[in-house]
């Protein structure tokens, strides 16, 4: 998904990706919650299978969520933040059947924060797919987010302006992972590293205020790789590392999840 937008198509990939890993602003006053929305109308099909489809989610003027090609596994990942390795119970069909969807909120009211996106897919997985779950806790290895060297950040890792707005993106082409983040702070960043590292990552470095960075790394390195690994990338650019513990983290169990219900 290409993280611009046009005129018309306001593209998911900011929303989504503070869905997985929410925005804290360290040191901001929280303002109030989003008002709640709901779906009003959602048309879904199976997707025709015609070869290798890209999946794509977009948000739409008038309340409209529109995904195509989309697994059950992507929605309940948007819906309750998690990963693969946080969720169990679900049958192997989330997996590999897609689907096409289509959903107006009541009234065409605008999604126009992470919280309302996920309470919006949450619903639906609820009302269509028929989701019941729990949740659970257990132990498992997470990463410590700490300097490399006391009290000193890398060169990259830089301040941000007053002018700088919150916002982070990561793309990836198989060879190469490009992380673009203005005004986030390390929470935001140790939970956006999570997805990247396949862990929990909890913030241990002390640092307060807001960051800007931009970052490139190989996703799988391989001798004739031009990028060098994220975790060479953490240390010499933001002076950063993941060093290795344990901790709880929180499973997503699926109890009771269907096939959609007709339109």
């Amino acid at each position: 998904m290409s993280p611009g937008q046009s005129l018309r198509t306001r593209s998911l990939r900011p929303l989504l990706l503070f869905a997985i890993a929410p925005l804290c602003l360290t040191g901001q006053p929280q303002s109030a919650p989003p008002p709640l929305l709901r779906i009003e109308v959602a048309s879904i099909h199976p997707h025709p299978f015609a070869g290798n489809e890209p999946s794509d989610r977009k948000i739409l003027p008038g309340g409209r969520f529109v995904a195509t090609a989309t697994t059950v596994r992507t929605l309940l990942r948007v819906a309750f933040g998690t990963d693969d390795n946080r969720m169990s119970g679900a049958p192997g069909w989330i997996d590999n059947e897609t689907f096409d969807i289509n959903a107006t909120t009541a009234d065409r009211a605008e999604i126009a924060s992470p919280p309302q996106l996920q309470q919006l897919i949450r619903s639906l997985l609820e009302d269509r797919f028929q989701l019941k779950f729990h949740r659970d806790q257990k132990d498992a290895p997470i990463y410590r987010l700490e300097l490399d060297k006391p009290e000193k950040p890398g060169p990259a890792l830089t301040p941000s302006t007053p002018e700088s707005q919150p916002n982070m993106t990561t793309n990836s082409s198989g060879s190469k992972a490009v992380m673009k983040a203005s005004k986030v702070s390390m929470t935001d960043i140790a939970a956006a590293l999570s997805r990247q590292a396949g862990r929990r990552i909890e913030d241990h470095t002390g640092l307060q205020g807001n960051f800007d960075f931009e970052i490139e790394w190989a996703p799988e390195e391989t001798p004739d790789s031009v990028n060098p690994s994220l975790n060479t990338v953490l240390k010499e650019q933001l002076g950063l590392k993941l060093q290795p513990a344990k901790g709880s983290i929180e499973i997503l169990v699926i109890d009771q999840i269907a096939r959609p219900s007709a339109n």
